[in-house]
């Protein structure tokens, strides 16, 4: 079996877990039901593989032991319900097919414990024209977005945006606050994903960016339009310009922005 720790991906599946001292006193194996408590988090109630329903054991996830998801053949064999009725004290329960914790780009981001939630760069727009930092805050992942097109230099035409809410509250950011909902894109390179905003997303496509030279970041904190005329020399009547670079929000780089 695998040692690998189950994680959000077997939410509402029947798991088997060899524990290192289960209470029944010998090596039997733990077959369990994966839920999630709104308190403790991700766990798995179940028994002893050979008596179901007998001496029920709650398991907090994840749990460094060998693991693994039954298969639905032998969750039929051993005729396991889908929905226990102990269940119904911990509904409601998250969507067992969110797209987000199959997304490669966020797997092994998310807290251990707590499967839709993860660390996000937050922000008021590009600090040259707030005066404030972006911030990495927890959100909570609660829906799908179809992703606008975006040209980047060697990375993929689309984006992944997903809809979440704010569970951290920001230090010094004005334009959002804990409980509030947001948008991110999931693969911004850099670090962690990224928020965005509607006024982003409108520009997005009509501009062409090059990665940071630092952490691979290829997106932006303001539409591109303004972070252009923040670059205008005040004194001048020039257009903005169409190529400039911008410091990376993520790290020490420059990332450069071309429209068109």
């Amino acid at each position: 079996m695998s040692r690998a720790a189950i994680d959000g991906r077997a939410l509402l599946r029947w798991i088997q877990l060899e524990l290192v001292e289960p209470p029944w006193g010998d090596a039997e194996p733990f077959v369990g039901l994966v839920y999630l408590d709104g308190q403790a988090g991700l766990s798995a109630r179940g028994w002893r593989a050979s008596a179901p329903e007998d001496g029920a054991l709650v398991v907090r996830l994840p749990i460094g032991v060998p693991s693994r998801v039954l298969p639905d053949d032998e969750v039929a064999a051993r005729g396991l319900p889908a929905a226990p009725d102990w269940l119904a004290a911990h509904e409601p329960q998250p969507p067992v097919d969110a797209p987000w914790r199959h997304d490669p780009v966020l797997i092994g981001r998310f807290h251990p414990r707590f499967p839709d939630d993860l660390q996000v760069l937050v922000h008021d727009g590009e600090p040259r024209r707030t005066g404030r930092r972006a911030e990495v805050c927890w959100v909570r992942l609660d829906g799908v977005d179809d992703g606008a097109p975006r040209p980047v230099t060697d990375r993929p035409a689309h984006t992944r945006l997903y809809r979440a809410t704010l569970l951290s509250r920001p230090h010094q950011l004005t334009t959002i606050a804990a409980g509030e909902p947001l948008r991110l894109i999931a693969d911004p390179g850099g670090r962690h994903p990224l928020r965005v905003t509607d006024a982003y997303l409108a520009e997005r496509a009509g501009w062409r960016i090059t990665p940071c030279t630092g952490c691979g970041l290829h997106e932006g904190l303001d539409p591109p339009s303004v972070m252009a005329a923040s670059r205008q020399a005040a004194a001048t009547a020039e257009a903005p310009p169409t190529t400039f670079t911008v410091r990376c929000p993520s790290c020490t780089g420059r990332v450069e922005l071309t429209r068109g």
